[in-house]
């Protein structure tokens, strides 16, 4: 790859990681609307699980709302149902029906037009629900499932695709696995990444939360452009996958 090429991709994850560092203030704003900053803090600051009374809703679907499909919206992954999607393009599907002959349980979501090669499923789960350490790991359980049923391989493989891709996410910490369904090979855990510090520095940054911030607004964008938009985004998670099996 050139220079001046790599220059440009290094230009393209930034303006993403922008994007994407914008849409992570809902989640804190909607916590100050709430009042209950609290809360907030002590899911930045613990592994107590998101409280489905404080939010008044349930815990999942608030998560959902204000924290995994802005993000989503940030990755290039538009809401079918907002103004800015045009019908084509990258898109994501709230449960899906796709794979309801195949599995007993269907994915959160189904990230569509991604790639020809390419299917990709997201599982959901409350926020503090998933943690890069240590036993709780929901989200990650889920896709393991998924990734480990030769059925579904089957399945991808009738469609021509060569990758089967699963994002495991609690809004705070996401994790991709994928399978090459030709070869049945499988990578687990190819990237982890946790938002909960550039969370946490935004919600101080706005008064949210109490505190000086410990990332700047640059080293956020930085971070974001670095560890999540190559693996996660619309744009390169395909050539990102297919990278690992090289």
């Amino acid at each position: 790859m050139t220079a001046e090429r790599s220059n440009m991709g290094l230009n393209a994850d930034s303006v993403l990681a922008e994007r994407v560092r914008q849409q992570l203030t809902v989640f804190p704003e909607k916590f100050r609307e709430l009042g209950e900053g609290g809360e907030l803090r002590s899911l930045c600051r613990s592994t107590r699980t998101l409280s489905g009374p404080k939010v008044n809703q349930a815990r999942e679907h608030f998560t959902e709302q204000y924290l995994i499909e802005p993000i989503l919206h940030g990755l290039g992954y538009r809401n079918p149902i907002s103004e800015d999607y045009v019908g084509t393009g990258p898109h994501f599907v709230r449960r899906p029906s796709t794979y309801r002959s195949l599995e007993i349980n269907r994915p959160d979501y189904l990230l569509k037009n991604v790639s020809p090669q390419v299917d990709c499923i997201l599982e959901a789960k409350a926020a503090n629900e998933e943690q890069i350490t240590g036993d709780k790991r929901r989200a990650t359980a889920d896709i393991e499932d998924y990734v480990d049923s030769d059925t579904f391989a089957k399945y991808l493989k009738t469609l021509e695709k060569r990758y089967l891709v699963a994002i495991g996410t609690d809004g705070l910490r996401w994790v991709l696995w994928a399978k090459d369904v030709r070869s049945r090979t499988t990578k687990r855990a190819i990237a982890e990444v946790d938002l909960s510090d550039a969370i946490e520095s935004i919600a101080k940054r706005d008064s949210v939360i109490e505190g000086e911030p410990k990332q700047t607004t640059v080293e956020i964008r930085r971070f974001l452009a670095n560890k999540f938009i190559p693996p996660f985004a619309a744009r390169s998670i395909d050539e990102f996958v297919a990278a690992q099996f090289e």
